[in-house]
């Protein structure tokens, strides 16, 4: 398949890449430790049992996320890559949706006892949970004020370029020169 002009090859930097594998490697090893301590403490967080649950669930599904955004990279068309496209679409949306339920079960029951008994939960995996659930808001908040700050910016930067570029009525389509009379192509 020939690439077409909007296509063009830009190459990226090499710190780029490196971030981009070092936090993806991080994140890799965060959602394979969620699956292991959910698994390990299954049974030990009564007072909420789908804390859990909850770490397996957005361990598995995060790392499967991962696995066919690397497989639709691969492949530009066909298929596969709208196959792929459509399960990272659907998983996106599960995992926001479970996210938000896990918000919940994590910080309805801040801070649990971590004395066993009848209402505790297990300390390791509760505090993880909370401490990727907590890391996971403040980078979603980041992106979004970064986001709405780039959005303002570009906003004011086409607003001010678009006075540069709409004609006024009195001049020949954006000609400098000032002219009394009206052009008879202006309506």
């Amino acid at each position: 398949m020939i690439p077409s002009p909007q296509e063009d090859f830009r190459p990226q930097s090499a710190i780029a890449i490196s971030a981009i594998v070092v936090v993806n490697i991080i994140w890799w090893m965060i959602m394979i430790a969620a699956i292991g301590l959910g698994a390990i403490h299954i049974k030990n967080c009564p007072i909420q049992p789908y804390i859990p649950i909850y770490l397996m669930v957005l361990g598995a599904v995060s790392l499967v996320s991962f696995t066919l955004t690397y497989t639709k990279s691969t492949w530009k068309d066909g298929v596969i890559f709208i196959l792929s496209s459509v399960c990272v679409a659907l998983l996106h949306l599960f995992t926001f949706c479970w996210f938000i339920a896990g918000t919940v079960w994590v910080y309805s029951v801040y801070p649990p006892s971590y004395e066993p008994g009848k209402q505790y939960c297990h300390k390791t995996p509760f505090q993880f949970a909370f401490v990727v659930t907590t890391l996971v808001w403040v980078c979603v908040t980041l992106l979004f004020t970064c986001g709405c700050c780039f959005g303002l910016l570009a906003c004011c930067k086409t607003v001010r370029a678009g006075r540069r570029l709409i004609p006024n009525r009195n001049t020949f389509y954006g000609g400098t020169g000032y002219f009394e009379e009206p052009i008879a192509s202006d309506v």
